[in-house]
């Protein structure tokens, strides 16, 4: 009769050995095996994004000026600043919008004084120029380049005491 129930007894603790699940088991393989793979695999990503994909870097070229505007480029430049220049892009619908603050460079002394004079006709050029472009048109570098030289354009072309050298953006925020 002892050996039975100690024959029961062996049972009984070989059966909740078997049942009793080992702790830490999947995790510690997790960890060990995981873990390292991740990283490696971090590290081939980086590296291959890296040595693949190359940044686009924006190259300006400038032109040598002509013997008029170097005449007038001696004096000092100035800036007249428009700010918060608010449109919805074109094919929006209303429902993004570009706020932005633009100044224009200009050296000439007579251009300051019809530039704050007509400030409303110039604000008109700069919106309609924008409301004009599409989201495509106005995302990059290269597209913001030329949306530059055609507000230089059009807004020389409404001048008559003088003209605009440059344009800067210093707020240019889509939402």
């Amino acid at each position: 009769m002892a050996d039975k129930e100690k024959d029961k007894k062996k049972k009984k603790d070989e059966e909740d050995k078997e049942s009793k699940p080992k702790s830490g088991g999947v995790m510690k393989t997790v960890l060990m095996i995981g873990l390292p793979l991740m990283v490696v695999q971090t590290g081939v990503a980086y590296f291959l994004i890296s040595k693949l994909v190359k940044v686009p870097q924006a190259v300006q070229q400038v032109e040598e000026p002509k013997e008029e505007e170097a005449e007038e480029e001696e004096g000092p430049t100035k800036l007249f600043v428009i700010e918060d220049v608010i449109i919805n892009p074109a094919g929006t619908s209303g429902s993004r919008f570009l706020n932005s603050t633009i100044a224009l460079e200009y050296t000439s002394p007579d251009l300051e004084q019809e530039l704050t004079e007509k400030e409303v006709q110039i604000r008109d050029i700069l919106i309609n120029i924008l409301a004009s472009k599409s989201i495509p048109e106005l995302d990059g570098p290269e597209d913001r380049e030329a949306l530059k030289q055609e507000i230089i354009e059009k807004c020389n072309a409404f001048l008559k005491n003088g003209t605009i050298k440059r344009v800067y953006f210093s707020n240019f925020i889509m939402q």
